[in-house]
């Protein structure tokens, strides 16, 4: 019940992003099409960070070494923007939306999960 939970969390997540950043004037290009399109890409986007993210992260460990961590934001926005291109109705509108986005979302989607799960 609680990846369900999790799931729809995160879909609602992405919602909310694609009304907000509009109304503040950020991510020119981002959006998602409805709650469907949001469903599918939050399940992409765990199928790739169940796949390709550990992949991307062994390949460039030294430069993630060499950065301090930081560029594993680099693979999270490389994530997104994968996603985006398989998902018909999820657009993030080039690399530097699909890195803001990724930070956004995670901050906001633990939020939320925190906040509605929390024992």
């Amino acid at each position: 019940m609680r990846v369900i939970g999790q799931w729809l969390v995160n879909a609602g997540t992405l919602l909310l992003l694609a009304w907000l950043a509009p109304q503040v004037g950020i991510l020119h290009g981002f959006r998602v099409a409805g709650f469907g399109p949001a469903l599918v890409a939050v399940l992409i986007l765990g199928l790739l960070n169940i796949t390709l993210r550990p992949l991307l992260k062994v390949l460039s460990l030294p430069i993630t070494c060499l950065t301090f961590g930081l560029f594993s934001l680099v693979i999270n926005a490389a994530v997104f923007y994968i996603a985006a291109q398989l998902v018909t109705g999820f657009a993030v509108g080039g690399f530097l939306n699909a890195f803001i986005l990724a930070l956004l979302y995670s901050l906001l989607s633990s939020f939320f999960y925190n906040a509605l799960f929390k024992e």
